[in-house]
This record gives structure tokens, sequence and C-alpha cells, in this order.
């Protein structure tokens, strides 16, 4: 059977749980891996001889337990992955819907979604592009940190920021005194510090970018004490079903407390084609959970060409003050 075929077999709500067993903490995520099954049972699998999917016990030695492996999902490109055969080692007796939870868990390895998007940052190119000043100070940081701690018989000529693996574990044994471990620490404070900054920079273009906001109306997400982000996008083909859809990960697929925030926004993009109507607006704000309409919500709507008639909706979530215990 091939692995397009298993997921034909089953809905989701079929596999979910099977796949809340996997990792029982990813309750505010479970969403995404909905967009990506619907996406994967929506495409059609490559016509090319794609090998198999290989599914075989293993286990922890550190923890003393067995789980599910499966070989040869991650990093492929989906549709090559449809088309592979689905083994089962002789020894696995498991059913058909907890082997399409394992396979989608493993596909979803790198991302819930294989689409580009101009927006979004590529993590695995080298050296990270500097989008934004944050960046260019991290990067700064980074490089006088590394002049001045690593000697230059160890520093790497081909990649800036990288040193000799041998020495890195020697400077890592070595005992080093209390005024380099407070250097050490306030570099590391430091990183974090621009690290947290760049996240929110690129959010905050994001979102200006889509016309949803003018940058004065988000730039105080800089000044948010803590935050969370959550990505929606709607997997319908059916425009009429796309806010209920996105409502449905929000009330059905995810497990969120929305009480310990103080305000929100919400910024829902659509392609200027299938524009977002003030209908589905107003649907979409009294379809909230109760506790996340009880907050102050800022909403906008923005343009995404690439969304068709599909919507995408980003909301955040922020911590003006600390006056709860962790």
């Amino acid at each position: 059977m091939k692995l397009k075929e298993l997921f034909a077999k089953y809905t989701f709500d079929e596999i979910l749980p099977y796949l809340k067993a996997i990792d029982p903490e990813k309750g505010d995520s479970m969403y995404q891996f909905r967009e990506a099954y619907d996406l994967l049972r929506h495409m059609e699998p490559s016509m090319n001889d794609c090998g198999e999917v290989r599914l075989e016990w293993s286990s922890d030695k550190c923890i003393g337990t067995r789980y599910v492996m499966v070989h040869y999902l991650a990093g492929d490109y989906w549709e090559d992955n449809l088309a592979k055969e689905v083994v089962l080692s002789e020894d696995l007796q498991i059913s058909e819907m907890k082997a399409a939870a394992n396979c989608l868990w493993e596909i979803t390895f790198y991302g819930f979604g294989q689409e580009e998007d101009e927006d979004d940052r590529n993590i695995f190119s080298y050296p990270i592009e500097e989008k934004n000043k944050y960046d260019t100070a991290l990067y700064k940081l980074q490089l006088s940190n590394w002049k001045h701690t690593t000697p230059r018989r160890y520093r790497s000529k081909e990649h800036p920021l990288c040193i000799d693996a041998e020495y890195g574990m020697k400077r890592r044994n070595k005992h080093r005194n209390r005024s380099k471990r407070k250097r050490d620490y306030r570099v590391e404070c430091r990183e974090e510090f621009l690290k947290m900054h760049s996240q929110r920079e690129d959010l905050i273009q994001k979102i200006v970018h889509s016309g949803a906001f003018r940058r004065d109306e988000v730039e105080s997400l800089h000044q948010m004490k803590e935050g969370q982000y959550y990505p929606y996008r709607s997997r319908t083909w059916d425009i009429t079903k796309r806010i209920d859809y996105i409502l449905d990960s929000i009330n059905k697929y995810q497990v969120v407390d929305f009480s310990r925030y103080d305000d929100a926004f919400i910024c829902i993009c659509s392609s200027s084609e299938h524009s977002v109507t003030e209908a589905e607006k107003e649907r979409l704000l009294e379809g909230l959970p109760k506790s996340l309409r009880t907050l102050p919500i800022k909403i906008g709507l923005g343009t995404k060409e690439v969304m068709n008639q599909e919507v995408e909706m980003m909301l955040f979530l922020n911590i003006i003050r600390k006056d709860y215990n962790d």
C-alpha cells in the first residue's frame, strides 16, 4: 500500500489519538498536523518509483522504552513520499491508523508545509541572512567574541565563527576563572536579547508587508515582556469553509490558556482576488474561544497572493506585565 493510499483511508480525527500519544506535550500545535495531513491528502503523489517507507521498533536505552521508528520520510519531497510503499517489519504489530500517525509525524519533521514563502527566514542557510539591525548586531557580537576567545590556529578559515572541534572540547572541559565565566554569561544574555528582538522584528516586518497594520500600530511587540505566536492556514479548497477551518484549528485542535495573556493581535491574509469580507471577519471574531474574545484584540486584513482561495491567520498573544506566579 502506498503512503497516499494509507492517508486516504483515515480522517485526521481517526489518527489524532495516536498522534497525541507520540508526544502528549504538543497540545498547542496539533492543528498544524491537521493542516499538513489535509494538504497531503489533497496532493497527487509522484509518478516515479520512490522506494519505500519502513516502520520498525527501536529502543531508547536512556529511558528503557521502545518506539516506532520511521525511515526514509523526513526531508524528502512530499510528492515522492506519498508514492512510497509502506512496509512494516515482521515484529511490528500496530494498526494502520497508528502507522499513519507515525508517518505524519515523521514527514513533518522539518515543517508543516513545503510551499515557498518569500516572507519566511531560511533557517538552514549559512551564514544566516541578516534581515534586520538585530541580526547585524548579533553577528558583530558573535564575531567579536569569537576573535577574543579563540586562538588563531583553531579558527576556521572557511566559515566565520566556526572553531576546530578538538579545541571546542578543550575549551568546554578547561577550568575557566570567574571573570571569563562572567564575560561568557554577559555575551549569552546579550545574544538571547538580540535573537528575541530579531524574531519580533521579522514578525513586525511580515505584518507590515501584508498591509494589515501600519508599523506604528505593531511596534509595541518589541516592548512586550513575553509573547506567543501561532500561524494558521486553511486547507479547504472551498472558499466558503475557510474561516470555519481556522476556527476549528483554534477551538478543536489546540489547547492554549488564553487567559494568561493581556492582549492579542490578529492578522488575516488572503489574495486580492479572494479577499476576506467583513462578514467573514465578524464570523471569525464571534467564533473565537471566550477566553480569547475577552482580551483586547486588534485585527487587521492583509494581502498575500500565494493564498489563492485560502486564508492565513497570524495570532500574536502578548503579556504586557508579569503579575502571575509561574
